[in-house]
């Protein structure tokens, strides 16, 4: 048989995603997070991992379009792809080291976020990172009015504080 080192090495890659994408597409992502649930009973201890949880919880049950997570470390969404959510992960970080790091992650989409922090009007800050993850998945066309996200913010900024988890219509 033919490998990615051989004389055909495009087709044989193609074939290989084709063949990725249609196994992966067989899984029932929901039965597994199930099945995680009842296993991972050690792991739920931490705001960060019970967030996750719920986030992708909250996804199988609106039929969410996406999950945005608003990360500086990129430990919650890290945690939020090993549940296996049905879709999307965008991940909004303002480090680009965090973004290039997250594209190992099964689902994770990361969007550096170039703005600088404004003074002072926090939430406006982060309502100004969910809308930038919005804009990018309608213009990928998997996000479109009238679609559920849900989104994932800190109580206070900094690493360690992924505590939020709310589900947003987008307009």
């Amino acid at each position: 048989g033919e490998t990615a080192k051989g004389d055909y090495p495009v087709i044989c890659v193609k074939t290989m995603a084709k063949i990725a994408k249609e196994a992966e597409a067989c899984i029932w992502n929901e039965r597994i997070f199930e099945d995680m649930m009842r296993t991972d009973v050690g792991d739920a201890c931490n705001n960060t991992t019970t967030t996750a949880i719920s986030a992708v919880m909250a996804s199988y049950k609106c039929k969410a379009s996406a999950i945005i997570v608003l990360t500086t470390s990129g430990a919650t969404s890290h945690v939020v792809s090993k549940y296996k959510p049905h879709c999307p992960i965008l991940t909004v970080t303002r480090f680009p080291q965090v973004a290039r790091q997250l594209q190992i992650f099964r689902g994770c989409i990361p969007l550096f976020y170039e703005q600088g922090r404004p003074e002072g009007a926090w939430m406006d800050d982060v309502d100004a990172r969910v809308q930038y993850a919005i804009d990018f998945g309608k213009k990928s066309n998997f996000i479109s009015a009238g679609d559920n996200v849900v989104v994932i913010t800190g109580w206070r900024q900094g690493s360690g504080s992924s505590n939020t988890c709310r589900v947003l219509s987008v307009n």
